[in-house]
């Protein structure tokens, strides 16, 4: 048995393993299509669940200041963002690697620090190990049904991937340091003086 956190070779070898494909020793090789195709659907799968904003890959109340064209700009993989604490007020969307003033129609109009909720793409090898099993099984039932016509043959089935969901689900209640003021969506309401909380984009 490995004590070692699950790799993504071992994640592809996992889901060629359902189709009845022997495991490869690198994911490089080009020619190797059904390995080609594994892949892409779990970077496919983990960007999917990563964009909901797990504890592992969101940033609460991070600060950024505007570059000395006055824009905000933001990490490559940020996949949500928006302002928050004491920049709630600010009305701003992402835009490519770039913040937009909603209100002021400029990308070049901010001054000082911001404060903002973001969600991050972090590589494979990077999540944890609960994130990645559920990453794994969900791409692998997906993987199946492209080769095989069905996802409830081969190697996991739907109980597999539910089963992977719960423990995902309570690896996250777990880890998150929940504060029951502000997580709390009426209590947050009166904290902030009754505004409503905008969606993270």
């Amino acid at each position: 048995m490995s004590t070692t956190p699950t790799t993504q070779l071992e994640a592809v070898n996992i889901m060629l393993a359902t189709i009845g494909e022997s495991p490869v020793s690198s994911l490089d090789d080009a020619q190797l299509v059904d390995v080609s195709i594994a892949k892409s659907i779990l970077d496919e799968t983990s960007r999917s669940i990563q964009s909901q904003g797990l504890h592992c890959n969101s940033e609460h109340e991070y600060p950024i200041v505007p570059n000395t064209d006055g824009e905000l700009t933001v990490p490559s993989n940020c996949v949500k963002i928006d302002t928050c604490g004491s920049s709630y007020d600010v009305d701003v969307v992402q835009r490519g690697t770039r913040l937009y003033d909603r209100k002021k129609f400029s990308f070049t109009s901010f001054e000082g620090t911001y404060y903002v909720d973001m969600v991050l793409l972090l590589d494979f090898d990077d999540l944890p190990e609960h994130v990645k099993r559920y990453v794994t099984v969900k791409a692998a039932r997906r993987f199946q049904g492209r080769f095989m016509g069905s996802d409830t043959l081969g190697g996991f089935s739907e109980k597999d991937e539910s089963e992977a969901m719960v423990y995902f689900e309570q690896c996250e209640a777990q880890t998150e340091d929940n504060n029951m003021l502000l997580d709390n969506y009426d209590v947050s309401k009166i904290v902030i003086r009754g505004a409503p909380r905008r969606a993270v984009r």
